[in-house]
């Protein structure tokens, strides 16, 4: 699902972006980058695109300024979790470096539209899901669990699950 942001939201994004990474050099956070070719800053801009582009979807109240270090939960929709990880990679993984990294209930893929602003919201997994059948992979930068963009299930899913369980007060979990 594509989501475009605004000029303002695009500001916005650049602004929190650099604010988390100063942070984070701050209070002496060792940088876990993989990815050598793209800065931290490169990095932090678009894991919060990709965050803006789930709490736009979901109607989430996310405050994309809000400072501390990242706890593996980015955002909540009322009891359920949620860890959005970004790509810049058109057919990417969903991969955390280590299982035990998955804190949330769900994990949502967000992925880099080329040449544009945009954010492609590809898929979901629960934790459950993602800890028993992502296999241990080396995608040229070490070897992590990781689950194909293409295992991932639709973002349509979640968005009915999460949408009836809060209109309708249903208690169902992931």
């Amino acid at each position: 699902m594509r989501v475009p942001l605004s000029k303002q939201e695009i500001s916005e994004c650049k602004q929190a972006s650099s604010l988390r990474w100063q942070l984070a050099r701050a209070a002496n956070v060792a940088n876990q980058r993989k990815d050598k070719t793209r800065s931290d800053a490169d990095i932090d801009y678009l894991g919060v695109k990709g965050e803006l582009a789930v709490a736009k979807i979901f109607q989430i109240d996310h405050d994309i300024h809000k400072g501390g270090i990242d706890p593996n939960i980015d955002m909540w929709f009322g009891e359920t979790s949620i860890d959005v990880k970004a790509t810049f990679t058109q057919g990417g993984h969903l991969l955390f470096k280590k299982r035990d990294y998955f804190k949330a209930d769900v994990a949502i893929l967000v992925q880099a539209v080329p040449n544009s602003e945009a954010m492609d919201v590809i898929g979901w997994c629960t934790q459950k899901e993602f800890k028993q059948n992502a296999p241990d992979l080396n995608l040229g930068q070490g070897v992590c669990p990781a689950l194909h963009c293409t295992e991932l299930r639709k973002i349509e899913e979640l968005w009915k699950f999460l949408t009836m369980k809060r209109v309708q007060g249903f208690n169902n979990k992931i």
